[in-house]
């Protein structure tokens, strides 16, 4: 389990002004404002878990897997 969502904590200092694209919504923003999550995706009909990065908790929720936000 996760106790920390700060990109800081996996992310090395020197990448952190970088900018990415939300997974979620498409929208650009510094990976330090961001926030990272234990995620969980579909890949190839699996479901898998790992760290994500999204622009915010919002956008972590949405994109989130269904069946761990309470939907089959």
């Amino acid at each position: 389990m996760l106790h920390t969502c700060n990109p800081a904590d996996y992310i090395p200092a020197e990448r952190l002004a970088e900018s990415a694209t939300c997974p979620d919504c498409g929208a650009s923003a510094q990976l330090a404002i961001g926030v990272i999550h234990l995620g969980h995706y579909d890949a190839h009909g699996e479901v898998e878990c790992g760290l994500i990065w999204t622009c915010s908790h919002t956008c972590f929720l949405q994109w989130e897997h269904k069946t761990f936000m309470g939907s089959a």
